[in-house]
């Protein structure tokens, strides 16, 4: 029953929102759609008729020409396939590797300067071993040698590579949260790295640092005097196990060369390191070696090269006496710092703050064979490997 106060008119006609009913057209005008339609909504969506292989083709083509433009215009600006990038995953996957290896293997651990400055085959040609590259650029080796500390399966010898600037500073880095994303990384995120490692194998514009939009912000805009941008754009060629180098390019364009050293220029500069900061470094480190060695491991330390107006600014504001000559002696450890080596002087390092491909080389077989020499650690396990090595497969 219709009240009396409502507003309802119980001959009035809805509106008809969904258009009109179907069944109540012609039979003719009923598309296949709405006779098939279980809801009967009435809404029809005939497929036009096109030639859908032919369209679907020339997407295709299309598609593959861009692609096929684009990755042409990369290699002209000096990208190649192969070079695999390097970001968290790429890390992790070569920490967890670790896990997996002898006790005793070599791992190297640092900043740019020894990422870039290091042959990894070199390495294995010398001693009979490859070595685990685990530093990472504009981070401190402190959180790694701690991690590698609390490891208590490993008593292998670490590599630590430090420039001053990274080591003796109580700010760790922006990549050391690589030590917490081990343990969260994803079963997506392990995967997509796979599937973009793989495709960059053959593919030069997948490079992180040449994407279209970076390319936009990197072009050789008109800027102020006195202002450029405070990051060096790409700076190094990554391949498997994460051997890295200086991007050759940066070598060879005087634009990309004059950035790079402008841009270390004003991160390094400042006052000179303060005692208190050296005190608690060393405080830190101490133990970290002791329960290395505890175990039958050993850590040796490298002052990887720098030069021109770079190493100018690093003797005044961290002198080798309250830093680095300290560290040595405190933690009674040996030290190679490039200084004393007249064999690592005057290398190639088109920037002032990393070896270039050829003086990585040159720098890695000189400073493994005074390890070599000088390194107790390094003579026993060294000479086992090559025996290994040589050892034929069934020879017991």
């Amino acid at each position: 029953m219709v009240s009396s106060t409502s507003s309802f008119d119980a001959g009035a006609v809805a509106p008809d929102l969904l258009g009109p009913d179907p069944s109540q057209r012609p039979h003719s005008a009923v598309s296949t759609a709405d006779s098939e339609s279980s809801f009967g909504t009435g809404l029809a969506r005939p497929v036009p008729d096109q030639p859908w292989p032919k369209l679907m083709l020339k997407v295709l083509i299309s598609t593959f020409l861009l692609v096929l433009g684009w990755e042409i215009a990369m290699r002209h600006l000096g990208l190649q396939a192969g070079d695999l990038d390097d970001d968290r995953d790429y890390w992790v996957e070569q920490r967890r590797r670790l896990d997996k290896l002898p006790a005793d293997s070599v791992v190297i651990i640092g900043d740019s300067r020894v990422l870039f400055g290091t042959e990894l085959s070199k390495w294995e040609e010398l001693t009979g071993r490859k070595p685990l590259q685990l530093a990472l650029p504009a981070t401190s080796a402190q959180p790694f040698l701690h991690d590698l500390a609390s490891d208590e399966r490993f008593a292998g010898l670490v590599v630590v590579g430090i420039s001053e600037s990274s080591y003796f500073s109580d700010e760790l880095g922006r990549r050391v949260t690589v030590l917490k994303y081990i343990n969260h990384q994803t079963p997506s995120q392990q995967s997509g790295h796979l599937l973009y490692k793989a495709a960059s194998r053959d593919l030069a514009f997948l490079d992180s640092n040449y994407t279209l939009f970076k390319l936009l912000e990197r072009a050789d805009w008109p800027q102020r005097e006195g202002v450029a941008p405070l990051s060096v754009w790409k700076i190094a060629e990554s391949y498997d196990d994460r051997q890295m180098y200086l991007w050759n390019r940066i070598k060879t364009d005087p634009r990309l060369n004059e950035h790079a050293r402008y841009v270390w220029g004003q991160y390094w500069v400042g006052d000179p390191m303060e005692k208190d900061v050296v005190d608690r470094v060393i405080a830190k480190t101490k133990p970290d070696i002791d329960r290395i060695r505890a175990r039958g491991g050993e850590v040796v330390w490298l002052r990887t090269p720098s030069a021109g107006h770079l190493l100018d600014v690093e003797r005044v504001r961290f002198p080798r006496a309250a830093g680095w000559d300290r560290l040595m002696r405190e933690t009674n450890s040996f030290g190679i710092h490039f200084e004393d080596y007249t064999q690592m002087q005057n290398l190639d390092i088109p920037e002032w703050s990393h070896l270039s491909q050829s003086g990585a080389q040159v720098y890695t077989d000189a400073y493994v064979k005074v390890l070599m020499d000088r390194v107790e650690w390094l003579k026993v396990h060294s000479k086992r490997w090559q025996e290994e090595g040589r050892r034929k497969p069934g020879d017991g």
